[in-house]
C-alpha cells in the first residue's frame, strides 16, 4: 500500500492517520477500525500497566486466539516457554548482550504487572503457541536507528509501547524501544496533544498513560480498558505523524511484525498481538512490498551475517525495575504497582490498598526515628481520596497517593523530615520483592560469562586445579582441588595490563569482579622504586563457593561482567544522588572505577561531572588526587580505557579547572596542622609552577610569613624549590628555630615547622642541601642539655621523613662526621640512650654542687707546648661535638 509522503507508517483501514490534516479521524472511528472483526486481535499495552496486565487473561478467553504474537526480539523465542513457567517467579528479565564491538546490551525485564507477561502465561496455561514477533536484534536497523541525527520516536511523556533494551543509560548502540528514546516537546502544539493533556494535574513529570488509562481502568471492564489504550496508542500515533513522522526504526520493527503476523495466519489460524500500543495502528493491515524498511524481494531484511546476541533469563528485583534506579523499562514504585493488579480493577480494593500503604509507610517513618501515627495515615487516605474525587477518578491512584504523604508526612520540610519521609515511602512503594527463573531452566546470565571468561584467560574457575599461565611473575599457594566446584588455591598474579593484551583482560575482568563485590580477586598494592606508583598491578585470586552465591547474587545487574559492573556503578551513583551528593570523593571513586573498569560511556559522564563538582566542592588533596588521575587518562595510562584523544582533550581541559581551584586554595592552609596538607601543597608545587603563576607565588609567601608553624615550614620548603627563595635564607631561618625553642610552646611549634619543612625535604636533600645545612650545623653545636631539651621537638619533626628520605638524611650525617652507620646505637632505644643521658648530666650538676667530682691536675708545659685550656675542670657533658649517639637520638 502507498503512503503520503506527510504521513508515514499509518496502516489503518480508511486510511486513518493518513488522512489530511483538514478532515482527522474521529476517535469513534480510530477504536472501530482497531477493534473491527476484519482486523488481528490487539491489545496494546504499555510495558508495565497493572490494571491491564489483570484483564489480559479475561480477553485472551474471550479472543480465544490460535497463536499468540508478543512485541519481544526473535532472538527471545527459546525463552518464552521459560519465562511463562509455572515456577518462574517474577521480577524477571531477559537479557541480550552482543558479540559485535560496541553493542549495547538489551534488557527487557518483567514483573506480575507486565501484560506481556500476563499474556505469555495464559499461552503456557492454555496450550497456545507464542512466536517473539519483534525485529531481530542483529538487525542492522537497530544501529542505524541509533546513529547521531536519526529521527526519535516521538511519544507522549510516558508512551505504551514495549520494553526498552538498554541494560542501563548509556550510548552504545543497542536497541531503544520507543519509551527510552529522547520525546518531542509537544507543548506549543494545539488540537489532540491540548486535549490529552487536559487530563493530566500539572505534576513535573506526570504519566500520561496514567492518566488516560490507568487511573480510569478501576469499575471498567476488560474490553473498555482495552479500547482505552488502544485509543491512547493512536492518538500518540497521530501527534508523532504531525510532529514529523514516525521514526525509520519503528516503520521497520512495524513492517517486521506484519510478516511475522502474515506467517502467523498464513494457514487461516486466528492471532492475537500483544504489543505496544503506539505501534497497534500499523499492524491492522497486511503487510506489501512498497513499504519502505524491505529489500527487493518484499521481505523485511533481517540478520545481515552480524555477529549473533547471547541471551539469558535472570532474576531481577523491584528495586531494579524502579525507573530511578537508572534501568530501562522500568516504573515508579512497582510495590504500588503490585498492589494495584492484586486489586484487579474493584475501586473497593483499590482503597483497601491505599489503606494499606498509607499505614506502612507511617510505620517506616516512625521506624527511622519521627512521629506518627494511625491519625497521620487516616488523614492520607482522606486527602487521596479527596484528591481524586475532585479530578473525576473512581478511585485514588500513585500520584494521588504521593501528594497526599507529602502533604501529611513532610510538614513543609524538604530537607531533615522531608528526606526521612521519602526514605519511607521508598522502603514501601517500590519494595524488596525478587524473582528468579524456572528451577529448571537453562543456566544462563552472569555466572557462566564469568566461567567462560575465566577459563579464556587462564585464570581459577569452578573446574580450575590451580594450574596452567598465570601471567608475569606468577606464584601459586595452597592445595588445589582437581575437578571440583572450587579451589582453595590462591594465585598471586603480577600484571602488566599497558604492554600485554592477555594482560590487560585479565586485569578489567578482575576489577570489573571487584567492583560487583564478588569475592574473587584482591588486590596487592605495588610500589616502584622509591615509593612511585607502578605501571603494574598485582592480585591473590581464588574461586570460592562464595564466589558463585555472589554471582547469582549481582546476576541482577547484568549478563556480562561489563554490563554488571556498569549497571552497580550507576545504581550506587543514583544513591549518591538520592543521599544529596556525590561528594568530590565519591565523584573520584566514580571516575576511576569507571575508567578502569572500562565503561567509556560511564566514566565520559564522570569526567563530565568532575568537572561541575570537584572545583567548588573539593579539598586541595581531594583536587591533587582528580589531577593525578587526569593525567592517567591523558596519558592513556588507565588499562581499561587506553588512550582517546578526545577524552585527552576534555580531561586536559578539566585538569585546568582544578589547577586553578587548588591554587585558589592555598589560602585556605594557612592554619592547617595535617601533614597532608603539607604534602598536597608540595604536590600542587610540582604541578602549578606554570599555571599557578604570580598568584601562587604570593600565596606562598604568605604561607611563610602568616601560616600555622606547619604550614610555614612546608611554605618555605616548597618556595625553595620552586626557586623563589635562596635556600641559605630558608637554612638561617630553620636554625633560628632551634635556638628560639627554650620553653614548651616554642619547642610544641618546633615540631610543627619541621614536620612541614621536611615534608618537602625529600627533593631539597638532593637539589637544595643547602637549606638544611644550617640545621644540621646548628643541632651539631647545641650543648648536651639544650639537645636534650629539643630532642622530643626534633624527634617528632624528623618522624615525618619517608624511609626513603630517612636514607638520604643519615647519608648526609655520615658525610658530616665522618662516622659509619651513625643510628647504630648497639641495640639499645635511641629514647632509653637519650633517658640515660639526661639521667648522667642531671648526676654530674648534683655531684659538682656538693664538689664530688674529682678535678683533673694541671699538665706540666714546656716552652713550646700549648697553653693548658682556662677550664681545669672541663664538663664532658657540656661538650658540643655531634658524636654517633646524638645524630642517633636525634
Amino acid at each position: 500500500m502507498s503512503r503520503s509522503p506527510s504521513s508515514p507508517g499509518c496502516h489503518l483501514p480508511s486510511s486513518p492517520g493518513c488522512h489530511s490534516p483538514s478532515s482527522p479521524l474521529s476517535a469513534d472511528q480510530a477504536v472501530a477500525a482497531l477493534t473491527g472483526p476484519g482486523v488481528p486481535f490487539l491489545v496494546g499495552v504499555r510495558h508495565h500497566a497493572p490494571s491491564l496486565a489483570a484483564a489480559v487473561p479475561t480477553l485472551l478467553d474471550r479472543a480465544a486466539p490460535d497463536v499468540l504474537l508478543v512485541e519481544l526480539p526473535a532472538e527471545m523465542q527459546e525463552w518464552l516457554p521459560w519465562l511463562g513457567h509455572e515456577e518462574t517467579r517474577a521480577p524477571v528479565a531477559l537479557a541480550a548482550a552482543g558479540g559485535e564491538e560496541g553493542s549495547g546490551p538489551a534488557f527487557y525485564p518483567f514483573a506480575d504487572f507486565s501484560p506481556e507477561l500476563a499474556a505469555v502465561r495464559w499461552a503456557a496455561r492454555r496450550g497456545v503457541p507464542v512466536v517473539a514477533c519483534d525485529l531481530p536484534l542483529a538487525d542492522r536497523a537497530w544501529r542505524d536507528g541509533r546513529s547521531p541525527g536519526a529521527p526519535a520516536t516521538p511519544t507522549g511523556p510516558a508512551a505504551p509501547t514495549g520494553p526498552a533494551t538498554s541494560a542501563v543509560p548509556t550510548t552504545h548502540t543497542a536497541p531503544l524501544a520507543p519509551e527510552s528514546q529522547p520525546r518531542p516537546d509537544l507543548s506549543d502544539r494545539s488540537g489532540l496533544s491540548k486535549a490529552l493533556r487536559a487530563r493530566l494535574t500539572g505534576r513535573p513529570g506526570e504519566d500520561l498513560w496514567d492518566r488516560l488509562v490507568e487511573a480510569a481502568a478501576p469499575g471498567s471492564g476488560p474490553e473498555a480498558l482495552r479500547r482505552a489504550a488502544l485509543l491512547t496508542g493512536w492518538a500518540l500515533r497521530e501527534e508523532a505523524v504531525a510532529s514529523g513522522g514516525v521514526p525509520e526504526l519503528d516503520l521497520r520493527r512495524e513492517a517486521w511484525m506484519r510478516s511475522r503476523l502474515a506467517a502467523a495466519t498464513a494457514d487461516g489460524a486466528r492471532a492475537a498481538l500483544v504489543v505496544g500500543a503506539f505501534h497497534a495502528p500499523a499492524l491492522v493491515s497486511p503487510a506489501d512490498a512498497a513499504e519502505p524498511g524491505q529489500d527487493g524481494s518484499g521481505a523485511p531484511a533481517g540478520p545481515t551475517g552480524r555477529p549473533g546476541w547471547i541471551t539469558s533469563l535472570i532474576p531481577y528485583t523491584y528495586a531494579l525495575l524502579d525507573e530511578r534506579s537508572g534501568y530501562p523499562a522500568g516504573i515508579r514504585d512497582p510495590e504500588w504497582q503490585h498492589l494495584v493488579l492484586r486489586a484487579a480493577g474493584d475501586p473497593g480494593a483499590l482503597e483497601e490498598a491505599l489503606t494499606h500503604a498509607a499505614v506502612r509507610v507511617c510505620a517506616a517513618l516512625r521506624g527511622l526515628g519521627h512521629p506518627s501515627g494511625p491519625a497521620d495515615a487516616r488523614e492520607i487516605v482522606r486527602l487521596a481520596s479527596d484528591l481524586a474525587r475532585l479530578r473525576g477518578l473512581p478511585a485514588a491512584g500513585r500520584g494521588e497517593l504521593v501528594e497526599a504523604v507529602q502533604t501529611v508526612l513532610a510538614q513543609g520540610e524538604p530537607y531533615g523530615r522531608g528526606r526521612a519521609v521519602a526514605r519511607a515511602m521508598e522502603q514501601v512503594l517500590v519494595g524488596t520483592r525478587s524473582g528468579r527463573p524456572a528451577p529448571d531452566a537453562p543456566r544462563s546470565g552472569l555466572a557462566p560469562a564469568v566461567e567462560a571468561e575465566l577459563a579464556a584467560l587462564g585464570l581459577p574457575g569452578p573446574a580450575s586445579d590451580g594450574g596452567g599461565p598465570v601471567g608475569v611473575g606468577g606464584t601459586a599457594r595452597g592445595s588445589g582441588a582437581p575437578g571440583g566446584t572450587a579451589s582453595t588455591t590462591a594465585r598471586d598474579l603480577r600484571l602488566d595490563p599497558l604492554r600485554s593484551e592477555l594482560d590487560r583482560a585479565r586485569d578489567l575482568l578482575l576489577r570489573r569482579l571487584t567492583v560487583c563485590g564478588v569475592p574473587y580477586a584482591e588486590a596487592r598494592g605495588a610500589v616502584g622504586a622509591g615509593g612511585a606508583e607502578t605501571l603494574t598491578t598485582r592480585w591473590e585470586v581464588r574461586w570460592t563457593p562464595a564466589t558463585a552465591a555472589m554471582l547469582s547474587a549481582v546476576g541482577v545487574h547484568g549478563v556480562t561482567p561489563a554490563q554488571a559492573a556498569e549497571g552497580v556503578l550507576r545504581e550506587r551513583w543514583r544513591t549518591e544522588r538520592d543521599e544529596g551528593g556525590p561528594t568530590a570523593a565519591q565523584t573520584l571513586d566514580g571516575l576511576r572505577q569507571a575508567a578502569e573498569c572500562g565503561l567509556p560511556d560511564l566514566a565520559d559522564a564522570r569526567l563530565t561531572e568532575t568537572a561541575d563538582v570537584l572545583p567548588g566542592a573539593a579539598t586541595l588533596p581531594e583536587l591533587l588526587t582528580g589531577l593525578g588521575l587526569l593525567d592517567r587518562l591523558r596519558a592513556g595510562h588507565v588499562p581499561g580505557l587506553g588512550a582517546d584523544e578526545d577524552r585527552a582533550l576534555r580531561a586536559t581541559a578539566v585538569a585546568e579547572l582544578l589547577t586553578a581551584a587548588a591554587v585558589r586554595q592555598v589560602d585556605g592552609l594557612s592554619g592547617a596542622e595535617d601533614p597532608a596538607d603539607a604534602h598536597a601543597l608540595l604536590e600542587l608545587a610540582h604541578r602549578a609552577d606554570v599555571l599557578g603563576g604570580v598568584r601562587l607565588a604570593d600565596a606562598l609567601t604568605r604561607l611563610a610569613r602568616e601560616g600555622s608553624p606547619l604550614m610555614r615550614g612546608a611554605a618555605g620548603a616548597v618556595r625553595v624549590l620552586l626557586g623563589h627563595e635562596d635556600p641559605d635564607v630558608l637554612g638561617e631561618r630553620v636554625a633560628s628555630w632551634v635556638d628560639g625553642a627554650r620553653d614548651r610552646a616554642a619547642r610544641s611549634a618546633l615540631t610543627a615547622r619541621l614536620t612541614g619543612l621536611l615534608t618537602a625535604a625529600g627533593p631539597l636533600l638532593e637539589s637544595a642541601a643547602p637549606a638544611l645545612e644550617p640545621l644540621l650545623d646548628r643541632v651539631s653545636e647545641l650543648a648536651d642539655r639544650e639537645f636534650l631539651d629539643r630532642l622530643p621537638a626534633l624527634r617528632g619533626g624528623f618522624d615525618t621523613l619517608s624511609p626513603a628520605a630517612r636514607d638520604r638524611l643519615l647519608s648526609v650525617v655520615e658525610e658530616r662526621v665522618g662516622v659509619d652507620r651513625p643510628a647504630d646505637t648497639g641495640g639499645v632505644d635511641p629514647m632509653a640512650l637519650a633517658l640515660w643521658t639526661r639521667a648522667d648530666l642531671m648526676a654530674r650538676t648534683a655531684l659538682d654542687g656538693l664538689r664530688l667530682l674529682p678535678r683533673t691536675p694541671e699538665p706540666i708545659t714546656g716552652p713550646g707546648d700549648p697553653a693548658p685550656c682556662s677550664d681545669p675542670d672541663p664538663d664532658p657533658g657540656s661538650g658540643s661535638g655531634p658524636g654517633p649517639g646524638r645524630e642517633a637520638g636525634a
